[in-house]
């Protein structure tokens, strides 16, 4: 069995966990390729018997280059395929719809897997509700999840479908709407259009060389920013002279109230026996968000 799993990852939590998915794989096959989706042709996965794809999960669903990297594949053949990704109180229909998305395809999901992890966006405190994970047990679980795949697909290829598992359903109806609503259209007049602060810039091109898209050119005159754009915000968060700028107190503002409703979210799913909480989340202050830390780190230096 050829094995191969590609991934996205910015704060390197998925990435962290297709690092276990491929470890349980090798373990029992002696063999699994880690990929970086944007280093991965379409075409060149033809070899491979099982595929992995997995990503964090933005606006309650997979990120767009996600979903146009799939959207890209050839005719997969009933080919094994499974999805995974990362989030933070919520993953809303992203397993979902990734499966939906190589379905169209032909390709057999064969299962699925998800890992709480951190939330980094400019707008929202760094001591996040789902802060220190994925931790030792998620990727445990993640590594024994990476030694089922090998077992299903073996199963399915001889014949036993038995093991295929398909996503949970979104228990969260605001998630699953918000995961339809949040279109790329809605965003670029929804999301705070970012700028550039020329006198504060150092041009380390950290952002130019983060962005998927190749959307940013701190070179060109003026600088491109956000042509084109996934809305990661990868870029305004990782700037170390805080030279991307924007209006977040629109979203700031909105914070306490996503906050609650993530909150009411991750409890239920503790019931559930699926979130274990591992900070007390009384101690999350959204007043105090990611850029004004930063902000503030950098004044104090």
């Amino acid at each position: 069995m050829k094995t191969a799993i590609i991934f996205f990852s910015q704060t390197n939590n998925t990435l962290k966990v297709a690092e276990q998915i491929c470890d349980g794989i090798f373990e029992d096959t002696g063999q699994c390729d880690l990929l970086k989706m944007e280093e991965v042709s379409a075409g060149s996965l033809t070899d491979y018997d099982l595929i992995g794809v997995g990503c964090p999960v933005f606006y309650f669903k997979e990120p767009f280059n996600v979903r146009h990297f799939i959207e890209g594949l050839p005719q997969q053949k009933n080919k094994h395929w499974f999805v995974f990704c990362s989030h933070g109180a919520v993953m809303g229909q992203t397993l979902l719809s990734m499966t939906k998305c190589l379905e169209k395809k032909d390709a057999l999901v064969i299962g699925s897997h998800h890992t709480y992890a951190n939330i980094t966006v400019p707008f929202y405190p760094k001591h996040t509700l789902t802060s220190g994970h994925p931790d030792d047990l998620d990727l445990r679980e993640a590594f024994q999840f990476g030694k089922a795949m090998v077992k299903c697909s073996n199963a399915v290829y001889s014949g036993d479908t038995s093991y295929i598992t398909k996503p949970s359903p979104v228990h969260e109806n605001w998630a699953k709407d918000g995961g339809n609503l949040l279109t790329h259209a809605l965003l670029s007049q929804t999301i705070p259009r970012l700028s550039i602060n020329l006198e504060t810039c150092i041009q380390c091109n950290e952002c130019q060389n983060s962005c998927p898209v190749n959307g940013i050119d701190i070179e060109s005159d003026p600088p491109r920013i956000q042509e084109p754009c996934i809305f990661c915000l990868h870029c305004a968060s990782i700037c170390p002279s805080c030279s991307i700028e924007a209006d977040w107190s629109p979203l700031v503002k909105m914070a306490p109230a996503n906050y609650a409703r993530y909150k009411e979210a991750l409890n239920d799913a503790k019931d559930r026996g699926e979130f274990r909480w591992l900070i007390d989340p009384e101690t999350v202050d959204c007043s105090y968000p990611l850029h004004k830390q930063r902000e503030h780190e950098i004044k104090d230096d």
